[in-house]
């Protein structure tokens, strides 16, 4: 992060915890004196929560199986970061787990300087494989991004749409194109197109 820093480079950062790993006092002792050198996190309502203490206000009916979950306050959450560590961008994902088999799924971004909020469609999927799902949005912000700086809006949309489409994908890989993801962010819908 240091080095990255010194390069003059964009930094962004996914925040994960996993309880197999560590104890959530562990996790934010290492992870919160990283955020000083971080501009772009990326993050879940979870584990926002779990790392740095900071959750939803509004959570919504059945907040702690995440059965029902309401933007608004995850949109508080993205401030709340933003203020605490100086980021200038903040993307969480949002998950409604309605069956093991069947979520909702949709992100939301930050814009910090201008204090913006931007967010996907909610995509409702029959998961073939949740892993790599949120790698997969990650990817997409940063490849949209890429493509087209300052285009927040359509950054979230591609994450989201191409971590949709990854949900559909046995393994950890997402093995899309980008022809695909902006097929779904039209409507294509989550089908095979011959």
């Amino acid at each position: 992060l240091l080095a990255a820093k010194q390069a003059g480079l964009q930094v962004s950062y996914d925040l994960n915890y996993r309880s197999k790993l560590w104890t959530k006092e562990e996790a934010r002792a290492c992870q919160e004196p990283l955020m000083q050198h971080v501009d772009l996190l990326i993050t879940t309502e979870e584990d926002t929560k779990v790392v740095f203490g900071i959750e939803s206000p509004k959570k919504g009916v059945d907040s702690e199986l995440f059965i029902k979950v309401e933007s608004g306050g995850y949109r508080e959450v993205a401030s709340k970061l933003a203020e605490k560590f100086g980021f200038k961008g903040v993307a969480i994902t949002l998950r409604e787990n309605k069956s093991v088999w069947f979520n909702t799924w949709w992100g939301l971004y930050l814009d910090a300087a201008t204090k913006a909020f931007f967010e996907s469609p909610r995509y409702d999927l029959e998961i073939v494989d949740r892993v790599g799902a949120g790698d997969s949005f990650a990817a997409g912000l940063l490849a949209a991004l890429e493509i087209a700086p300052g285009n927040y809006d359509h950054a979230v949309r591609f994450a989201a749409a191409m971590s949709a489409l990854k949900h559909s994908i046995p393994g950890d890989f997402c093995i899309v194109s980008r022809g695909e993801v902006e097929s779904l962010m039209k409507g294509g819908g989550l089908r095979i197109v011959r």
